[in-house]
C-alpha cells in the first residue's frame, strides 16, 4: 500500500506556495483559510509551526504573516543543489539582454510548471511572469515538458482527448512532432474570436485572486485555448505572426527536460523568418545551460 502524504505537512505547503505567488505581501489568517480552504484554526497552528521555524513571520502586533528569513536560506540551498536551474537563469538573463525581451526559466513541479525565474529586458507593456506563479500541466500548455517524454505526453495526448492518448485529434501529435524536430516549442496570440481579449486573459490567469479562482479560470481558458492556433503544427505561410512566447528545454544527464527556457514576443508582429531565428538563439542557449550543468544531450 502507497504512503499517503502528511496532512499537515501537505497544509505547510499550500500556505507556502500561496504566499510566494505574491511573495511581497502580508495575509491574515481568515484570508489564507479562505486561499487555501482550510479551517481556521489549522491554519492558525499550521502557521505557528512554521513561524517557529522561520519559515512565516507575523509583522509587528498585527494577526497578518508573510514569508520568512528562513526561505531565503531554503532558497539559496535549492539553487546550490540544483546546477541546472542556476545555469539556465545565467542564460536567461544574458539572452534577455540581448533581445531586449523578457526570458523567464520554468520547470514542472508536480502536475503545472511553476516560474522559478524571470530576466525583465523586455518593453514596458504586455503581461510579465513573476516567479512562484503556475500552469497546470494540460493541453495545450506545457508541450515543452512532455514532447521529450513518453510516458508525459501519453497522459497529455489523453487529457486533450478527454480518454486515450490514440483518441487524440492528428493535430496535437503532431504538434509534439514538430517541437521535437524544431527543438522548441512555438505559442502564437489565439484570434480574438476564441479569446477576445489574449492578453489580459493571461493576465489573470497567471495572477488569480485566490487558488480556487485559478483553477477554475485557467481550466476553462485551457479549454477554450485547445481550438486556436496557439501551439502550431508547421511555422509557414507568409502572413506575418503575432508571436506569445518560445520555449526551448534544458535537458538533465538523463535526458529529460529538467528546465524550460521561454522567451516572450514582442508586442508586434513577425515574420516567420523572425520566429524561427528566435527559437533557435532560445534552443541554443538551453543547450548551453544543459552544457554548463553537466548535460551534453543535442536538443
Amino acid at each position: 500500500m502507497p504512503i499517503k502524504p502528511s496532512p499537515a505537512v501537505v497544509r505547510a505547503g499550500q500556505l507556502l506556495q500561496f504566499m510566494a505567488r505574491r511573495p511581497s505581501a502580508s495575509y491574515s489568517i481568515a484570508e489564507l483559510a479562505r486561499a487555501t480552504d482550510m479551517p481556521r484554526a489549522t491554519c492558525d497552528s499550521t502557521l505557528q509551526a512554521l513561524a517557529e521555524h522561520g519559515l512565516v513571520v507575523r509583522r509587528g502586533h498585527e494577526l497578518r504573516y508573510e514569508l520568512g528569513g528562513f526561505c531565503i536560506v531554503l532558497g539559496d540551498a535549492a539553487r546550490a543543489a540544483n546546477p541546472i536551474l542556476n545555469a539556465a537563469s545565467v542564460e536567461a538573463e544574458a539572452l534577455a539582454r540581448a533581445l531586449n525581451a523578457c526570458v523567464a526559466v520554468s520547470a514542472l513541479i508536480g502536475n503545472a510548471t511553476r516560474v522559478m525565474a524571470v530576466s525583465d529586458w523586455g518593453p514596458p507593456l504586455g503581461t510579465r511572469p513573476r516567479p512562484g506563479q503556475s500552469v497546470p500541466l494540460s493541453p495545450p500548455f506545457g508541450a515543452v515538458f512532455v514532447a521529450w517524454d513518453r510516458d508525459k505526453a501519453v497522459a497529455w495526448l489523453a487529457e486533450a482527448a478527454g480518454t486515450s492518448a490514440d483518441e487524440a485529434p492528428d493535430r496535437w501529435h503532431k504538434a509534439l512532432d514538430a517541437i521535437r524536430r524544431r527543438g522548441y516549442s512555438v505559442s502564437l496570440t489565439p484570434a480574438r474570436s476564441w479569446v477576445p481579449d489574449p492578453d489580459s486573459a493571461f493576465e489573470t490567469a497567471l495572477n488569480p485572486p485566490d487558488p480556487e479562482h485559478a483553477r477554475r479560470y485557467q481550466a476553462e481558458l485551457a479549454e477554450r485555448m485547445k481550438h486556436t492556433e496557439y501551439l502550431p503544427m508547421d511555422l509557414e505561410g507568409a502572413e506575418p505572426v503575432r508571436l506569445m512566447q518560445i520555449s526551448a528545454p534544458v535537458f538533465d544527464v538523463a535526458g529529460r527536460t529538467a528546465a524550460a527556457l521561454m522567451l516572450l514576443g514582442p508586442p508586434h508582429e513577425l515574420a516567420i523568418p523572425e520566429v524561427e531565428a528566435l527559437g533557435r538563439q532560445v534552443a541554443d542557449a538551453a543547450h548551453r545551460a544543459a552544457k554548463a550543468a553537466g548535460s551534453d544531450i543535442p536538443h
